[in-house]
């Protein structure tokens, strides 16, 4: 037992392994998701208070792409795999030690200064239709989550450590208990009433600092251990940083569409706009995850692999096979989620504070979230292509064209169509957005093979 254990968790998987690997956390770390959002909703409904919590993951959540999160990742891989096999694992674990040192320095002078300015970016920029009140709490609320970036940082480098070796059982154990000291924080906030909405806030920071410990687990498990450096730039840090800055921004531009989206629906008609939205896309996500972010989690050091190497043949059919699996997996999910969608709202969030108003409005936001899933996975699966062959900029470009089209779109339909004006403009500027990078990808692959030949 103890070596089946010790095998699924530091082991090497292979693609299909992983692949089976992930799909089970995530579809764990849903329903623990989903017992959360029960929780969350059960306890603070979709009012004032509970709008604020929502509202205060914008900032943070848009550092944390910018910097850290999957983008630092994705950088580090195709950077990794090359020093890996140039010179080594002693070099690859010096060049984490560095980014690692060189990041979390960063994350710490942004994480003070948006501490300082988080009101005025609440009252002017993410909720201009919040009270005063309600700007207040999601101020505090917001400084308080910002203190979960400077854990991120260790825990995308350890996970990028790890994932380069394709062990993926420590990642999976974290995306299994991302959810629990959340819960923790709701029961806490339950149970005695003062704590209130800063139970489950304060769960989140204390999930971070999980997530280090246990990926800690892994890196001694190999012999490896991260320092504290201070030559911290060398020529392949640079190649990092020239990766994750136009990466980082995509990602940010990315996740800006989450403030733009806030910000208009608290200007929607509808009073529970927020709220059922983030309940709409935290159904929608599920399949996302499944269909298209566990694969190319599993795919991604083998694309960078193949990239490194210059062969472009066997990228180009290692892409097409995860991007034909993910349609099969994601296209009857998002036909299930139109069909289904109000009778999963109803069973699983409509209790205690949320009402069957709240639950309509969040399954009407869910079916036009998902008829957008095929182009949201294939958009993840070639983003990780083009990371893999080194080229960021491409996807910071698109990101840029869709959100600026996203918000033109919700600009201009809000007052007829109400918060459906969200998710319809982002259905259509993602598959858009698809279409463009699946050509460009296309072309790079084709370009690569005819270099090579």
């Amino acid at each position: 037992m103890k070596h089946r254990l010790e095998r699924i968790l530091f082991g090497e998987y292979t693609i299909a392994q992983g692949t089976i690997l992930f799909i089970g956390a995530f579809l764990a770390s849903a329903v623990l998701g989903i017992i959360r959002q029960a929780l969350f909703n059960e306890q603070f409904g979709a009012g004032d208070e509970a709008n604020a919590f929502v509202a205060a993951f914008r900032l943070p959540e848009t550092i944390d792409r910018l910097i850290t999160g999957g983008v630092l990742a994705g950088a580090m891989m195709p950077v990794l795999v090359g020093v890996a096999q140039r010179d080594g694992a002693a070099a690859e674990v010096l060049l984490a030690s560095r980014i690692a040192t060189l990041i979390s320095a960063v994350v710490i002078v942004i994480v003070v200064i948006c501490a300082a300015a988080t009101p005025w970016f609440v009252r002017a920029v993410l909720a201009p239709g919040f009270s005063d009140e309600a700007i207040a709490l999601c101020s505090t609320i917001t400084r308080i989550l910002l203190l979960q970036l400077v854990f991120g940082v260790l825990t995308t480098v350890l996970i990028a450590l790890l994932n380069r070796r394709n062990q993926f059982g420590l990642t999976a154990l974290v995306i299994v208990t991302s959810n629990l000291t959340v819960i923790v924080g709701i029961l806490v906030a339950r149970a005695v009433p003062a704590v209130g909405i800063y139970g489950p806030a304060a769960g989140y920071v204390a999930d971070s600092l999980l997530h280090v410990v246990l990926l800690l687990s892994g890196l001694r498990r190999n012999q490896q251990h991260l320092q504290v450096r201070r030559d911290v730039v060398d020529q392949q840090v640079a190649a990092v940083v020239r990766l994750l800055v136009p990466g980082g921004l995509s990602s940010a531009v990315n996740y800006a569409g989450g403030i733009i989206d806030t910000a208009f629906a608290s200007l929607a008609r509808e009073a529970a706009a927020i709220s059922a939205l983030h309940n709409a896309n935290l159904l929608a996500g599920l399949p996302l995850r499944l269909g298209g972010i566990a694969l190319a989690q599993a795919a991604y050091p083998r694309l960078a692999s193949h990239a490194e190497r210059g062969d472009g043949a066997a990228l180009r059919r290692l892409l097409l096979t995860t991007l034909a699996v993910s349609m099969a997996l994601v296209s009857p999910a998002a036909v299930a989620l139109v069909v289904f969608g109000r009778d999963l709202v109803r069973l699983l969030f409509e209790r205690g504070r949320f009402d069957a108003d709240s639950g309509a409005l969040t399954a009407l936001l869910l079916a036009y979230l998902a008829c957008g899933l095929p182009a949201y996975v294939a958009t993840e699966l070639l983003g990780r292509a083009l990371g893999a062959l080194r080229d960021t900029i491409t996807p910071l470009v698109t990101n840029l064209a869709q959100t600026a089209a996203r918000a033109a779109l919700i600009a201009w339909w809000l007052d007829s169509l109400g918060a459906s004006a969200i998710p319809l403009a982002f259905v259509l500027t993602s598959t858009a957005e698809a279409v463009v990078l699946a050509c460009w990808t296309w072309l790079r692959l084709r370009r690569m093979s005819i270099d090579t030949t």
